[in-house]
């Protein structure tokens, strides 16, 4: 089938003029298409009743924790908000038909914990555990206990005085001998931040106050390495507090490993570069090579975080540097996972083609490549805080947020049998100026039907090719949604960058507003001005 169109529908980016030509011709340079298949789990704003300030009556939402799989075969998620009392749920899903039943929903106050921010683990003992932020008795944050049967317990109200440990940002983590190891973002003697050591029966010693030139405020959860210490990160502080990455032994002697460098230059996008990455807001994995992986927040050499190796004694090597939008990823907020086969994966907070966060990979053998830019969508909506569980064949994930409910979405990414997607759509060239054409190439063999949204919307059949002539400079996203014999929906997407020779100015009339560049467009650019678009963390000086 082919068929001549005219791309007249409004792109992502409405105007993107002069500056933001070039800094898209720049960025698109290593641009790799993108390779699974998009299939929703779980929409948290289905079924909820939502009120008018958007907080899920039923559902919670405004996940920022990872998904936890459990010894019965489900997902369990912690919400930071939603649920009866607005202040956090935790929900279980099942993987394969998404149905989800609410476990608990959080009271609040000082009765129990309000928002966790972080995922849950399971300890040796069945049960589920998990932070809150804050609430509790002293309004400082839990660790609360729940049964796979529903039953919740707060097992430890942390408390600020006399220099306790209070705010805990991070998930726990068992070590080898039952206790649960964790960190909060203040408190401690110079209320820096703590690492805290808590028993299953709720006593509560700190291990390790942060004072600054070692590290303070740490946001990334603790991983225990091959010789039982354990590892983690700081957002800032150290030698040119841009953090740090340290060990500290379940005794509490504590070690920096490695202090990542200062900001340096200030690129055309403005925003700081340097050599390793800067900020790291995530923590370590522990990988099959016995070296740990992570990511750092900023820096690197484009200024959007980069992907990292270190090993024990401290050697770091850096093993991608996030380009930004619209073709790679931008501050990646949480830890890497790896695959039985030793592949990495992981989430960005932005970057992408509607700026709104993309899911990465790399092989063993160190290839780099974009696995599915996020649409904002309640398909898999956006700005994911959390990274990517392998299971099944999948890679499923949790969003925090999306355009229409403001909920997010359990979602899980197929990258096909033997690397042969159900689903694919392509462009010939994916970056194009005004006045060229490029070809859309789709295919779904074993679909029963097929439908066309985003920038197109044509009657299609299960393959063909369209001729596209855009006719505006801006971001168009061709999204192709197919469902197969057995009900499965997949959404696969393909976007195209079309830009604008370098224009002057536009005057903003006598109101003063509007001018060349839509708040998105420089949301993709990054710097001063996409520094207003970014969402980060109240505290944070980076």
């Amino acid at each position: 089938m082919q068929r001549t169109v005219s791309s007249r529908r409004r792109p992502l980016v409405s105007v993107i003029l002069g500056l933001a030509s070039a800094a898209l011709l720049a960025s698109t340079a290593g641009a790799v298409p993108l390779q699974s298949n998009t299939i929703t789990v779980f929409a948290f704003g289905s079924g909820s009743s939502l009120d008018l300030s958007g907080v899920a009556a039923v559902n919670g939402i405004d996940t920022r924790g990872d998904l936890l799989l459990a010894s019965d075969g489900n997902l369990y998620v912690a919400t930071s908000a939603g649920g009866a009392g607005s202040v956090g749920a935790v929900l279980r899903i099942s993987p394969s038909t998404g149905t989800s039943t609410l476990m608990h929903a959080l009271v609040g106050g000082t009765t129990e914990g309000i928002s966790p921010y972080a995922g849950l683990i399971q300890a040796a003992d069945g049960n589920l555990y998990g932070t809150t932020f804050l609430g509790g008795t002293a309004s400082a944050g839990t660790v609360y206990k729940l049964g796979l049967d529903g039953t919740f317990a707060t097992l430890y109200n942390f408390n600020s005085q006399s220099g306790g440990a209070y705010e805990p940002y991070t998930a726990v983590v068992q070590a080898p001998d039952g206790a649960l190891y964790g960190t909060t973002l203040r408190g401690g003697t110079a209320n820096l931040g703590t690492v805290y050591k808590l028993t299953l029966a709720g006593t509560l010693t700190i291990l390790h106050s942060f004072t600054g030139s070692d590290g303070s405020n740490p946001e990334g959860a603790l991983v225990v390495g091959a010789d039982g210490a354990l590892y983690g990160t700081t957002l800032v502080g150290g030698a040119n507090d841009r953090g740090v990455i340290y060990k500290v032994t379940t005794s509490g002697t504590y070690t920096t490993v490695y202090t990542f460098p200062a900001l340096g230059t200030i690129n055309a996008a403005g925003v700081g570069t340097n050599v390793d990455g800067a900020n790291p807001r995530a923590g370590l994995i522990l990988g099959q090579d016995g070296n740990f992986y992570g990511t750092a927040y900023q820096g690197g050499a484009s200024g959007y975080g980069t992907i990292y190796r270190i090993t024990p004694a401290g050697v770091l090597t850096v093993l991608h540097n996030f380009g930004g939008a619209p073709t790679d990823g931008a501050y990646p907020l949480d830890k890497v996972t790896q695959d039985t086969d030793g592949t990495l994966y992981g989430t960005t907070e932005l970057g992408g083609y509607s700026a709104a966060g993309v899911a990465w990979r790399i092989t063993p053998s160190g290839t780099y490549s974009l696995l599915h830019s996020f649409t904002n969508s309640p398909v898999d909506g956006g700005t994911p805080y959390t990274t990517l569980l392998p299971l099944g064949g999948y890679l499923y994930g949790v969003s925090f947020t999306d355009l229409l409910s403001n909920a997010g979405a359990v979602y899980k990414l197929d990258l096909g049998t033997a690397g042969v997607l159900p689903v694919t759509i392509g462009l010939s060239a994916e970056t194009i100026a005004i006045g060229s054409t490029t070809t859309l190439t789709w295919s779904s063999p074993t679909a029963a039907g097929c439908l066309a949204s985003g920038a197109w919307s044509d009657t299609i059949g299960t393959s063909g090719t369209s001729v596209l002539t855009p006719t505006a400079a801006g971001i168009y996203q061709y999204i192709l949604t197919c469902t197969d014999g057995a009900g499965v929906v997949r959404n696969a997407y393909a976007e195209l960058v079309v830009t604008a020779p370098v224009s002057k100015s536009v005057d903003g009339g006598s109101t003063g507003g509007g001018g060349a560049l839509s708040w998105l467009a420089l949301g993709l650019l990054g710097g001063a001005a996409g520094a207003t678009a970014r969402r980060r963390y109240k505290s944070t000086s980076v």
